[in-house]
């Protein structure tokens, strides 16, 4: 049997095995997980959604586009489930064939998370009353009880919530994965399991009075930033990252048949909008991010923004220009999108930036929406491609490693003992 040398010093045979120097078998290196490109293009896609959702309903506040206003709102509720699926997705398929304690494993992610939760939830706590009218500074005490509230509920901000999420998410992780093991054969009972834990709470929330004591109002006012709140979207995560190829090969043989379901699923959750609602009467009901209705809407849309990543990445592979750098500039910096812009549209609102869109553009809620977006996206960028550039303030602020300024090449110029020849070069430019 002939044997071949490799570069790390082990043998292998001409039937491919490997053995050691001492002729013992030896076990070939696990391949490194492969990055999931489409869930870098979906929370690109996501993150960006919330910048549209809290711009479009900052700067459309009137009776006459209350409506459109609120429907977008209502749509980009996909937001917080969207994340929620791409995270498990992101988690499951970034742990598979790896064994690491709870502990690692809580250390790790944690680590990446908390100090950033921290770090805004005090920087909104001070902004709020320093940049918002009409919202003066307490006293220390009442401040700092507020401070700790506010960090354990994650009400530093409106958007701060989800990252509370995320950390429930790292925290059951463990004993998630551990179940998915067993139960990964039986997805149709993984997902009808958590449609159901899900659906409880939407009708709890979407139908059921508040209950009455302060300790269970605290509670209720709460428990929606709460897992079985997106149990649904867990069980649509794990899944799909667990059935992997599976699920795309099963999503390309039936193409026109998901997106004519995840069509009718939409068309229905916008259609339910628009019948519970008129010009300049929205009730509060029809807008809420658990009415059962809009679960169609949620569902479908996610499955064809993975649709839409999924083609994406088939041309990024063949080659085609469509963006891949842009796609993971923009996941490094989209965390941190997140983070900042809440305090650019404070900005802008204290100013008066948003009393100005509506007098330049009175009869035109799109296009004053479109420049309210465009700005808040670029300012947001620019301040967070700063961060990144700090040494110690990129991990608090943006939970990335810091990127150095870019190094401004210059050209030496050779030394005249290594010039060549005009006439050398001709010669050697007229041979190759």
């Amino acid at each position: 049997m002939e044997q071949t040398v490799d570069k790390a010093g082990s043998t292998m045979t001409d039937d491919g095995s490997r053995a050691d120097a001492a002729g013992t078998p030896v076990s070939p290196p696990k391949p490194k997980p492969q990055r999931a490109l489409t869930a870098d293009f979906v929370r690109v896609l996501l993150f960006t959604g919330v910048v549209i959702a809290h711009s479009v309903n900052a700067v459309n506040t009137t009776p006459d586009v209350v409506r459109s206003a609120g429907m977008v709102g209502t749509m980009l509720h996909l937001t917080r489930y969207g994340f929620v699926a791409v995270t498990l997705f992101v988690l499951v398929l970034s742990m598979r064939g790896k064994s690491m304690s709870p502990m690692t494993f809580w250390r790790r992610r944690f680590g990446l998370i908390v100090l950033p939760y921290l770090v805004w939830t005090l920087v909104y706590s001070i902004t709020d009353h320093l940049i918002i009218q009409n919202h003066p500074f307490p006293s220390v005490g009442i401040y700092f009880h507020d401070l700790g509230l506010k960090a354990l509920t994650g009400d530093a901000k409106y958007q701060l919530y989800f990252l509370l999420i995320s950390m429930q998410i790292y925290l059951v992780f463990p004993l998630l994965k551990k179940v998915l093991d067993r139960t990964a054969d039986r997805p149709w009972r993984v997902l009808a399991a958590g449609f159901t834990i899900q659906m409880t709470m939407f009708v709890i929330y979407q139908y059921l009075p508040r209950p009455e004591g302060t300790f269970w109002y605290y509670v209720y006012e709460h428990m929606w930033k709460s897992l079985p709140m997106y149990a649904l979207f867990v069980a649509i995560g794990a899944l799909a990252a667990y059935h992997h190829k599976a699920m795309e090969q099963w999503l390309r043989s039936n193409v026109v048949l998901v997106v004519g379901v995840c069509g009718i699923a939409c068309a229905f959750s916008i259609g339910a909008y628009l019948a519970a609602t008129a010009p300049g009467d929205v009730p509060l009901n029809a807008t809420t991010p658990w009415n059962p209705v809009q679960l169609p809407w949620l569902v479908g849309a996610l499955v064809l923004l993975w649709l839409g990543a999924m083609a994406w990445d088939d041309m990024r592979a063949a080659g085609k220009r469509v963006g891949a750098r842009a796609v993971s500039w923009a996941t490094t910096r989209a965390f941190g999108v997140f983070a900042v812009h809440p305090l650019l549209l404070d900005g802008m609102a204290r100013l008066g930036f948003f009393d100005d869109l509506n007098q330049w553009f009175p009869n035109s809620a799109a296009v004053r929406s479109t420049i309210l977006v465009a700005l808040t996206l670029t300012l947001s960028l620019i301040i967070v491609d700063l961060l990144l550039r700090i040494p110690r303030i990129s991990r608090w602020f943006v939970a990335r490693d810091r990127i150095p300024f870019p190094k401004l090449r210059t050209t030496k110029p050779v030394p005249e003992s290594v010039q060549v020849p005009a006439d050398d070069q001709i010669r050697s430019n007229q041979l190759t």
